[in-house]
Formats: structure tokens, sequence, C-alpha cells
């Protein structure tokens, strides 16, 4: 009798020391998107109220000013080498500031080859130290955490793909960093950073000399399967970062929509949550207008802040209920999601998705009178944000804008 007692008394703790230990995420951010550091000091506050740890701009935040108003005309503008002015300088020095009295992480980072008229030549050293010292400058400023992307390269015929050459690059600049900072932190965007990659003989190899050839320390990026992931599983990580061997980040390209005339506005999907366990972070992708990413990245800060109990459509039910002022508010919030759900929800591996135009086309085909229909109930939900945001959303109803007047030509 006293061994079932004593085995009674013993299973509660037996339990919890054989149950895995939740840690969850370390790093839980966002990445900008080609944003000015204007733009990116309204989000910061955001990111801390949504329980956020960690901003890493794009690197396109660092092309040349005013050339990521279209995705056409980036190529050519990615002058790394040249210094930040005076002016830039301050404006960044301020976002860091910010970053670091609302407890959140500054992560600067550069694609040095990408859309670059001049790709650095990793084997010159004058381009390295042309590279450092923006690095160092920001370093300089107390930032601890640094990423190196040189991801897409295949974009560009003339790159070359060479994974001992990026990462001996990548070593020798994180040790130039730890020379001041023992502490600093590096991430490393591959090339081939999906897992799909890892079924190609050719990527798979790239990945295997990359995981032998990079500073174990150094943590490397991961966007899942696919260039959009519309499920992420554990067994998906621990296949990756088998053959990569380091400590990921999910970089997750949600909701973003690149330069294309199209939006992700509903809840975030298909995480399994005990990615948490198994990955040190997880980043969020914003769409080009910051202030309407923030509904969906509300779920994404849900998910990264509670995996186990996450429900997506109660945690956009509470980002509609924070953000809309009056019932009308809700109702185009709501009927925004109808229209321009996401590719997540749909399957769809890639940003390029277009759910009004698509769904416009289906109706055409069968029924005239029914996609006319459709056409006017996106010019009315157009007019509805007008009126009822009238400084608010602007590259929202842009793409809504854009949408009516194709289907309109269409007609």
């Amino acid at each position: 009798m006293k061994r079932f007692i004593l085995a009674a008394l013993l299973l509660p703790w037996l339990l919890f020391s054989c149950t895995p230990k939740q840690e969850g995420f370390k790093i839980k951010g966002m990445k900008g998107y080609g944003w000015t550091p204007e733009i990116c000091l309204e989000e910061i506050p955001t990111l801390k109220e949504f329980g956020l740890n960690f901003f890493a701009p794009c690197y396109s935040s660092f092309f040349a000013e005013n050339s990521v108003e279209v995705f056409e005309e980036l190529n050519g503008y990615n002058l790394w080498w040249e210094p930040l002015s005076d002016d830039l300088k301050t404006r960044w020095a301020k976002v860091v500031d910010v970053c670091d009295q609302n407890d959140i992480i500054f992560c600067f980072g550069m694609n040095p080859m990408l859309y670059s008229p001049r790709p650095l030549d990793p084997s010159k050293e004058e381009d390295f130290e042309a590279l450092l010292a923006k690095y160092r400058w920001f370093q300089e400023q107390g930032v601890e955490w640094f990423y190196i992307a040189i991801d897409d390269l295949h974009l560009q015929s003339h790159l070359e793909i060479d994974a001992i050459g990026q990462s001996a690059f990548t070593n020798k600049l994180y040790a130039a960093l730890k020379q001041n900072d023992p502490k600093c932190k590096m991430i490393f965007c591959p090339t081939w950073y999906r897992g799909k990659d890892l079924k190609v003989p050719k990527k798979r190899a790239y990945l295997e000399q990359l995981a032998t050839s990079l500073d174990k320390d150094i943590f490397v990026f991961w966007v899942g399967e696919y260039t959009v992931s519309p499920e992420i599983s554990v067994e998906d990580v621990l296949r990756y970062k088998e053959v990569v061997k380091h400590e990921m980040i999910l970089w997750d390209n949600y909701p973003v929509n690149d330069y294309h005339n199209t939006m992700n506005v509903a809840p975030l999907t298909g995480r399994e949550a005990g990615i948490s366990e198994v990955l040190y972070g997880m980043m969020a992708n914003p769409m080009r207008d910051n202030l309407m990413t923030r509904l969906p990245l509300y779920t994404m800060a849900d998910f990264m802040n509670n995996p186990y109990t996450y429900n997506p459509e109660l945690s956009m039910a509470a980002a509609i209920e924070r953000y809309a002022e009056n019932l009308a508010q809700e109702e185009i919030f709501e009927e925004l999601i109808k229209f321009y759900s996401s590719n997540l929800q749909h399957g769809i591996r890639t940003t390029k998705f277009f759910p009004v135009r698509n769904e416009f086309e289906r109706l055409l085909g069968e029924d005239k009178v029914a996609a006319a229909a459709y056409a006017a109930s996106l010019q009315e939900l157009y007019e509805s944000m007008c009126r009822e945001f009238p400084d608010r959303y602007n590259l929202t109803k842009a793409i809504v804008r854009k949408d009516v007047e194709w289907m309109k030509a269409q007609l």
C-alpha cells in the first residue's frame, strides 16, 4: 500500500521531469520592409505593445534613398559601399535609441551583392573594409546584433554562389565585430534558405559546406519549406537543421506582399506550436503598409508569445477590436479579410497571390452580372475606407483602388 502511495506522490514530479521544457522563442520580432527610419520609429512602440523584442530593418532600407518605390527599379540602387550621410546617421541613431528605450533589440544588416552595380567581392580587402565601416558605425551606437544576407543571388546570373567563400567572409566580419564587443551576435541568411532546397543536390551541397565552414556561433535564417510556407512543422525545422547544423531563426515570409498589388490581412495559420522549442527565434516579414500590417502582426505576436494556446480567429478578433474605433471600421476590417484573406490559408507558396483578381476572373467566366456585383462590392469597400480612414492605410487603399480599376477595365 505504501508503494502505491509513494508512486502517487511521485507521479506528478515524474510527469514534469519527463515533459520537454518549453523555453519558447528567445527572439520574437519583425523585419522592416524597405522602410525609412521614420516608418521604423512608428512601429517600435507597436512591437513593445505586442510583447516582441527584436527589430531588423530590411537591407533595402539601406539602398539609395527613395529607390524602393517599385520592385523593378531596385537593380542598381544597392550602393552598399557608400558611407551613410550625416543626415541618415542622425535618423538611424534615433531608431537605435528608441529601440533601446523600448527594450527592443535592434539588428543591423545588409546584402552587399543583390541589386548592386558593384556587388561585393569577398576576395577584396577594400570591399571588406567598406562594408565593415557601416557595421562598425552601428556597433558604435550600441548595436549588438547583426546579420548579413546573401539570399537570392540566383536572381542575377553573374553572381557566384559559393558557400565556403560566403562563410569565410561572414566569419571575418563577425570576428572583426567581436574584437570590439565579444557579446555581439551575427545571423547569416544563406542563398538557399528553404527546406525544399535540400532536395536539389547542388543546393544541398551548398548547405552542407555552410554547416562546416560557417562559425558555429553564427545563427542561420530560414523561411520554412517554401518561400512562403503555408505550414511549418517541427519536422520541417529539424530536417533543415540536421543539414545546416546551426541555431536557426525563422524569417517567416508573412504577411509580406513584396511589391505586388495584393495583401495578406488574415491571421497567421499553419505553424506548429512546437517550433518554438526547436527554433531560436521567429520574425514576421511585413507588408509595405506598416499600419495595415499591424492586424496580422498582432496574430503573429500572439503565436510567438503563446504558441500552445494560439487561436487564429480569436486573435484576429482581438486585433480588430484593438484598431477599430467604431462598428463601421470593424466591418471594413472584416470585409478586407474576406477579400484579401491570405496565401497561407489557400496553400499558396509565393507572394504572387491575387485572391481578389482570381475570384473576379472566376466569376467573370461564369456570370458577368455576378462579376460586376463583386467589383461593385470592392468599390464600396474602397469608398468606406476613404470615408472612415481619410488619413490612414493609404498604401492599402491604393491596392484596393487599383484592383477596382482593373476589374472595371475587364468589364
